[in-house]
């Protein structure tokens, strides 16, 4: 009864009160991650939060697995090989190469009736006492813009591989964008998770290949002499 009695007398402060609550409420959801989508069996999390420039969402994936960051090094540095586990990525090829430096050209194909997008990435590897980072930036001029494809500008990537004890490492990747065209943000930030979680897994899959193991072997025996 306290409160109906103090609401009759100043009921826009109690309003102000709870709108203020709900502003701060979505300030701290803008700032922090939101998880969105487990796979338990395969030890992976991604979440998302909302980007403050832009309607469309950042996201953030991350597992762990068996093997040495010199195993998943050998598959992120693959460029032929991403289409077989980057999701939506149906063409990639290196433009040039540059010491720990590569610009790639990277095409996505989209469900119907959206045209395919495409980024030029200038991509840069950095060694770290654990382990290995990678992050790639959208360029615009260094790759001609190709026919009835949308060139995407805005990208940016983070892959952190670090080594845990057991022979064991654990990758993170952080990205944002946006599609450009007409794709409604409703829409791309509902199939983010689902891409980041299908890459993850791919990914999990790759570091299985021989190809990658045998890669593992021989950076450790470098590292050895």
């Amino acid at each position: 009864m306290a409160f109906f009695r103090t609401s009759n007398k100043r009921p826009w402060q109690h309003l102000l009160t709870l709108i203020g609550a709900m502003l701060t409420s979505c300030l701290v959801w803008a700032d922090d991650w939101s998880l969105q989508k487990v796979d338990e069996q395969r030890d992976i999390r991604v979440y998302q939060r909302a980007h403050a420039n832009s309607a469309f969402d950042d996201v953030y994936a991350v597992t762990e697995l068996a093997g040495r960051p010199s195993r998943i090094e050998a598959i992120l540095t693959d460029a032929v090989a991403m289409p077989e586990w980057i999701a939506r990525v149906s063409q990639a090829k290196v433009i040039s190469r540059q010491h720990h430096a590569a610009i790639l050209y990277l095409r996505y194909t989209l469900p119907y009736p959206f045209r395919a997008r495409d980024a030029v990435l200038l991509s840069k590897r950095e060694q770290t006492a654990t382990g290995m980072i990678i992050e790639a930036e959208a360029i615009s001029d260094k790759y001609p813009v190709q026919p009835g494809v949308v060139r995407m500008l805005g990208a940016k990537s983070r892959w952190q591989v670090t080594a845990l004890p057991g022979n064991r490492v654990k990758v993170e990747l952080w990205g944002s964008g946006e599609p450009g065209g007409l794709i409604p943000s409703v829409l791309y930030n509902y199939n983010l998770a689902d891409d980041a979680v299908q890459t993850l897994r791919q990914l999990r899959r790759m570091a299985l290949r021989e190809k990658y193991q045998r890669a593992e072997v021989r950076a450790e025996a470098a590292q050895a002499h």
